[in-house]
């Protein structure tokens, strides 16, 4: 079973919330995967991965997919990135144990 990456569990590198005159950024570490910036500007999250030639960018978010700030735009990244378990199941919403 894989376990769901949870944003808010993540090392934060660098954090600038979003002012007047300067966009909002977070970057965060996944380990094994490496750092993610979700950069908020005027009510949209772009999350990015650095790579070798830059930042990368990933996916941009708004409130219409139910993003309100960084940790959920990066939330939202991890979900698409988890793998779905062979059987269809959700891995968040399993259940274990022998008394199911």
């Amino acid at each position: 079973m894989t376990v769901p990456l949870r944003a808010a569990q993540l090392p934060v590198k660098y954090e600038r919330a979003e002012g007047s005159a300067r966009n909002g950024r977070a970057i965060y570490e996944v380990a094994g995967s490496g750092l993610y910036q979700v950069t908020a500007a005027k009510g949209e999250f772009a999350v990015t991965t650095l790579t070798q030639s830059g930042w990368t960018g990933l996916i941009t978010l708004d409130e219409h997919d139910g993003v309100s700030n960084s940790l959920e735009a990066m939330q939202v990244w991890l979900d698409i990135q988890t793998p779905t378990p062979p059987d269809g199941s959700s891995a968040a919403g399993e259940k274990g144990g022998a008394d199911d």
